[in-house]
């Protein structure tokens, strides 16, 4: 099977790691699994993220989850986002502090914005838009 592991995608390689730790803690495989969603769609782009901006993000929201957990717990989510970080080869200063900290968000999901809603809405009101998005996307 070594042959085939070597001729995983990064984010193959990744999906593969993040079982073995559910397999390893079922109680915290639904937001695991909830993550790994979020990871697989990194390779299911249609354009290729090639900074890893998703893969930054779940790494820090590994390091910052949203629910509580015990120290065991806690250290194997530490341990995925390790994980991630080596498969991904990203500096320890390339992880944003919080999970939408990275620079340039704003400016990304305004640019998908309008090119969703061209036509539909004018710059102001993408303008308006895009704050309301990049405000949740915060918290």
């Amino acid at each position: 099977m070594a042959t085939s592991r070597s001729k995983l995608s990064p984010s193959q390689e990744l999906m593969a790691r993040i079982m073995r730790i559910v397999r390893t803690c079922p109680d915290a495989a639904g937001e695991i699994l909830e993550l790994m969603f979020l990871v697989s769609q990194i390779e299911a782009a249609t354009t290729v993220d090639r900074e890893y901006r998703d893969a930054k993000r779940v790494i820090s929201r590994l390091r910052n989850p949203l629910w509580d957990m015990g120290p065991a717990d806690r250290e194997k989510l530490l341990s995925a986002a390790e994980a991630i970080r080596r498969v991904c080869r990203l500096a320890e200063d390339e992880i944003p502090p919080v999970p939408i900290a990275d620079a340039g968000e704003r400016a990304r999901v305004e640019a998908r914005l309008s090119a969703a809603l061209a036509g539909e809405f004018d710059d102001a009101q993408i303008a308006r838009v895009t704050g309301i998005v990049a405000a949740v996307l915060q918290n």
